[in-house]
Parts: C-alpha cells; structure tokens; sequence
C-alpha cells in the first residue's frame, strides 16, 4: 500500500493523523491591543508625573494599566487552556489511528489489476472501504464532540 501510494495512486493514501487545529490570531491580538495600551498608559503615567498630573489621575492609569495588564494574562491563559484541550481531544483519538493504519498496513496493492485486498481474507476492498478507513480517526472526532455539545 506504502509503495501504492508514493508511487501516485491517491485512494492507497493511509489514514490521517487525528489532528486539532486552535486558532490563536483573535487571542494574539486581544494581548497585542492590550499590551500596546499599557505600553501608551505607563508612557502617559510618566509623563504625568513630571508634568504634575493630578494624584487621582495618576492613580486612575496606574489602575487601568494594572486592569489591561491582568486583562491580558487572563487572555494568555485561556488561550493555553484551549490548545491543551485541543491537545486532548487528539491525544484521544491516537488508539483508533493507530488501528486504522495496522489495517491499513495489512492491506496489499495489485498494479496489474489495480485493486487493494487483504491478503488475510482473500477479499478485494472496495474504494468506499478505503474511504471509511482513511477518515476513521476524522468520524470518531466528530462523533465525540456532538457528544460532549449534548452533555
């Protein structure tokens, strides 16, 4: 199957490798903007005090810069909260990849005929088994999370 498939024929591709991608640019951002105010408030705070800015206003940035500060590790720690769930949900899914690729694996390829079988049982398999078995991992992570969206 191996050879099959470097050699170009698609359908003798193996099974996917369960993957979990996690978007981080909106998180990315949030910090950035939140980080750049910071940034601008301590410059402000600096200034204001060398200027003579009232107290209660220097007290107003320090506050602010402190919120945008804790704002954003809040931000930075949901983010690596939802890339280890991401890691997880993928971890879980490794046992049904791995059985899926020793089944894959097992399979044969006759060039001649241009057929997969499986030697074990003497049976040609079809192109739709092929299919089922290639996105075995893929249909499990769906299945479980409409099942944890129903919880």
């Amino acid at each position: 199957m191996q050879a099959a498939y470097s050699s170009g024929v698609a359908r003798c591709a193996p099974p996917d490798m369960p993957t979990r991608n996690v978007s981080m640019m909106k998180p990315i951002v949030i910090c950035g903007v939140l980080v750049g105010m910071c940034i601008f408030l301590i410059i402000t705070l600096i200034g204001g005090m060398e200027s003579g800015l009232p107290a209660y206003v220097q007290l107003g940035l320090v506050i602010i810069t402190l919120i945008l500060i804790v704002s954003s590790l809040v931000t930075s720690y949901m983010a690596f909260q939802r890339i280890v769930k991401g890691d997880d949900e993928t971890t879980v899914l490794f046992p049904a990849w791995d059985k899926a690729t020793s089944q894959w694996k097992s399979l044969s390829y006759c060039s001649r005929d241009d057929v997969v079988f499986d030697p074990k049982t003497n049976s040609k398999v079809s192109d739709q088994q092929l299919a089922t078995l290639r996105a075995s991992a893929t249909q499990e992570l769906k299945g479980e999370l409409q099942a944890a969206v129903q919880h």
